[in-house]
């Protein structure tokens, strides 16, 4: 998994150095494609040269070592690309994320290459197994071990350092989230959405293996996995490949995580409520229990999911449609005469695709190219399912039009009437600015 994650790194990372020389982001994903390529190389070496040639090969122990810690950098990669995305230029606390990477990961590297061979090749990316069998034949090349509580608590003052150049990275992230518009909005929810799992995953792997003793390439497995997300969203925010699924993505994981893991916990506690009854009565379980579990899971599957549906509708998208678009229209009134009429246009389909969560909309003016768009985003060719006209007092100025919505939902006859009476606070709007003189309005393209 984790040379998968590399190739599709090495791949991206390529594409966008190529494109975009300037974008930092680029240049990060070929080093940490080449840090994994590296990090398995070197760790394969050390275990044939020690586990299976009984240490015969030249430098087979300090492969090992090396082997054990290398991997130490690739755990902030992370960090040091959230504070520059997606640009490549670092930005708010970026120089704090830095140096908390660096000294962090120096630091837990320093702490393993000190450990006692039997504890440094536990760290290393091989199943214990096989560092068993690597053991007899290492050559410890450090004369020197420090206390075992000093290396503990130089690898938690590590570890510390990590987690706060992560979180300074999450919150630059969130800061410049807040203050995004358009695409770039879009760009840093894909990355937050692939930032978020595995976030999780290192959690959990952290937990794993710090208190529960699970073997550091088993507590870390879990991380690999969602790893492969990583590369995806940062090829399609950066190339900008179908930026708006990404709502649709994030309201699908909320609903269906959140419904796998109360149905979970469900199943849990009523199979251990029924199994304790049966042996209370019987002393013995029984299979009852489960087939009773299973019914009640089904049954409640339906309920909950509308339930979960509902709660992350109303806390995600913030309201429903028509009052997203009736307070746009509030808006348009109440500063009709001092409006920017292109930035109104723009917002005008902005807030329609939000609201509506279409694949693609455009708006048209007749006082343009009307075979041209004057501002459009997403897929709308062969897939026009709306067209409202932009009028005032009886005049036309124009026209938005909207592709299917995502999940093919149906525009309801409310939705159409909706629409309609934004688009008309556009057309009051072009119809000031056509009597007060205003020059034609350039086009624009997302």
């Amino acid at each position: 998994m984790v040379y998968v994650i590399g190739i599709l790194l090495a791949l991206l990372g390529a594409v966008v150095a190529a494109r975009e020389p300037r974008n930092s982001i680029g240049w990060l994903m070929v080093a940490y494609a080449w840090l994994v390529s590296l990090m398995q190389t070197i760790a394969g070496y050390g275990y044939a040269s020690l586990g299976v040639n009984h240490g015969t090969w030249a430098l087979g122990s300090l492969a090992a070592l090396l082997g054990a810690w290398i991997w130490v950098p690739s755990v902030g990669f992370l960090a040091l690309i959230a504070v520059r995305f997606p640009d490549g230029r670092a930005r708010r606390f970026g120089r704090f994320v830095d140096w908390f990477y660096v000294g962090g990961s120096a630091l837990f590297a320093l702490t393993i290459n000190l450990e006692p061979p039997t504890v440094a090749l536990g760290f290393s990316a091989l199943p214990g197994v096989l560092v068993d069998k690597m053991l007899p034949y290492f050559q410890d090349p450090i004369p020197f071990h420090p206390a075992a509580q000093v290396l503990a608590q130089a690898q938690g003052v590590a570890v510390a350092l990590i987690v706060l150049a992560n979180a300074a990275a999450a919150a630059s992230l969130i800061l410049r989230y807040r203050q995004a518009h358009g695409d770039e909005r879009l760009q840093i929810k894909w990355f937050a959405y692939s930032g978020a799992l595995c976030a999780a995953a290192l959690m959990y792997g952290g937990v794993a293996w710090d208190v529960f003793g699970q073997p550091l390439y088993l507590a870390l497995t879990p991380l690999e996995l969602v790893g492969l997300t990583l590369p995806a969203a940062i090829g399609i925010a950066i190339l900008r490949y179908r930026l708006y699924d990404i709502d649709l993505i994030i309201n699908r994981t909320l609903v269906y995580g959140g419904l796998t893991a109360i149905l979970g916990a469900v199943y849990a506690a009523v199979v251990t409520l029924l199994n304790r009854f049966f042996i209370s009565v019987s002393g013995q379980k029984s299979d009852a229990a489960y087939v009773v579990t299973a019914f009640v899971v089904v049954i409640a599957a339906s309920p909950v999911k509308e339930w979960l549906q509902h709660q992350v509708d109303r806390r995600v998208r913030h309201g429903s449609p028509s009052a997203m678009l009736d307070r746009f229209r509030s808006d348009v009134d109440s500063v009709v005469s001092v409006i920017d009429v292109n930035r109104v246009a723009r917002r005008l389909l902005d807030q329609a695709i939000e609201a509506f969560d279409a694949r693609g909309a455009a708006v048209y003016l007749d006082s343009n190219d009307e075979s041209t768009p004057l501002y459009s985003r997403g897929f709308v060719n062969g897939e026009i399912e709306v067209d409202v006209p932009l009028r005032y007092d009886g005049t036309h100025y124009g026209r938005l039009v909207l592709a299917r919505r995502r999940g093919d939902i149906e525009y309801t006859t409310h939705d159409r009437a909706v629409l309609q009476q934004s688009a008309d606070s556009v057309g009051e709007a072009l119809a000031l600015a056509a009597h007060l003189g205003f020059k034609p309005l350039a086009r624009a393209h997302a």
